[in-house]
């Protein structure tokens, strides 16, 4: 459950992300470049004072969208915090992968469970759909993972 409100918060983060970019495309002649913070945004939102109604009301727009990504923002540090305490707590070393962080590991974790259910690794490819299915046809001998894996 946990590293489904992080990934939907995640998913809010961009949103808010994109709809503050279009803003600021509206607003500000030569755009906005596409990866801004926060504080970013806010230095530059400040530099525009625009004159008519709708100016004004994207730049209104605009602002709010900016208190509403610093708050999304502190969401997904508690979040990574309390899942990599978690992670931390099972004792897995995952998060010391590269590529894996806090909501990758927990989501392993609580998808695979003990690994040991397991009575092989060949069983935990298979589960997981990464062993290689033969896909052979003729002299040509081919494999290919699994659709019906995990």
């Amino acid at each position: 459950m946990l590293v489904d409100r992080r990934d939907t918060l995640g998913h809010a983060r961009t949103d808010a992300v994109s709809r503050q970019h279009h803003l600021l495309l509206e607003l500000v002649p030569s755009g906005a470049k596409t990866f801004l913070s926060a504080p970013q945004a806010r230095a530059l939102l400040n530099t525009v004072r625009p004159r008519d109604i709708v100016g004004r009301t994207r730049r209104q727009l605009a602002s709010e969208l900016i208190i509403e990504i610093a708050v999304i923002d502190k969401k997904i540090k508690a979040a990574n915090t309390h899942l990599t305490e978690l992670v931390a707590s099972t004792g897995s070393t995952l998060q010391q992968l590269n590529g894996i962080g806090p909501s990758g590991a927990a989501r392993l974790l609580g998808d695979i469970g003990d690994i040991d259910r397991f009575a092989s690794r060949d069983h935990f490819a298979s589960w997981n759909g990464t062993a290689p299915i033969d896909a052979s046809s003729g002299d040509q001998h081919r494999h290919r993972l699994s659709r019906t894996g995990n």
